[in-house]
């Protein structure tokens, strides 16, 4: 689901839906905006034949849902690998 504003959301389930295909990051190489009322993604920087198109899905979206599972980002899993190693070479 992606809020526009406190009136209209756009349900992402449907196949048609391109945006759908788009993953959450916390390190985003897209961005979402709302352009004559509909929504886009655009490239923040450049992005490779086949790579992961990902933006950030918002604080709430991650507090809600993403968080209390922990988040699965490249960015977050690869954070949590370094914390572990970092403690066992204590």
């Amino acid at each position: 689901m992606y809020e526009i504003n406190s009136r209209w959301t756009v349900d992402g389930s449907s196949r048609r839906n391109m945006g759908r295909y788009a993953n959450h990051s916390c390190r985003p190489n897209a961005e979402s905006d709302v352009v004559k009322g509909k929504v886009i993604l655009r490239a923040r920087k450049k992005i490779k034949p086949g790579e992961e198109i990902t933006y950030d899905y918002g604080r709430e979206y991650f507090d809600i849902f993403l968080k209390p599972a922990g988040c699965k980002c490249a960015k977050c899993v690869e954070r949590r690998r370094k914390r572990r190693r970092a403690a066992k070479a204590r």
